[in-house]
């Protein structure tokens, strides 16, 4: 576990604005999606958390988005499909146990992962993530057809490093073995 204000010092090399990343956390915490800690008690928030942190300030627009875009990015299947509890366990059930399984592999070395590119779609929900070589799977809403645009118009994202997800959660929880 990590203290909020250590996880906002390390969430800041992201490039993120400070006070913005300190708002969503406001929002989540009273959400009940990350920790509130307690009276004279700091916070203290999980890789889990620190990832939904992440999720939310790079999807959320509007502040007041914060909470629902979690909900609504973490629930995205790969290419839109429904996957069925037979599915072999290879498959990832979400886009926020995928993006987990990503960067617990490049946290414990794995170069294909460390060169790998997170991109958290804005303009309708979409979460990518891009590895060396031209793998590219797209998490989507349920029944959504991955290879088109959900509008017309300008596609907004934020791109991160998976390498730079893994490094900040190196420095706050330690590395893995």
């Amino acid at each position: 576990m990590a203290k909020l204000a250590d996880v906002l010092a390390a969430v800041d090399s992201l490039g993120f604005d400070a006070a913005r990343v300190k708002h969503v956390a406001r929002r989540l915490s009273e959400a009940g999606q990350i920790p509130a800690g307690g009276p004279a008690r700091s916070p203290e928030l999980s890789e889990d958390d620190v990832l939904r942190l992440i999720t939310a300030v790079a999807t959320s627009p509007k502040l007041r988005q914060a909470e629902s875009s979690v909900a609504t990015y973490s629930a995205l299947t790969p290419e839109g499909t429904r996957i069925t509890d037979d599915a072999p366990v290879s498959v990832p059930r979400n886009a926020s146990d995928a993006l987990a399984v990503e960067i617990e592999m490049a946290r414990r070395g794995d170069a294909e992962a460390r060169h790998s590119v997170l991109t958290f779609v804005r303009s309708w929900p979409e979460i990518v993530i891009e590895r060396p070589g031209g793998n590219v799977v797209r998490f989507r809403q349920l029944g959504a057809n991955a290879a088109h645009w959900a509008h017309d118009g300008h596609r907004t994202a934020t791109t991160i490093p998976v390498a730079s997800v893994a490094d900040i959660l190196d420095d706050i929880f330690g590395k893995v073995a």
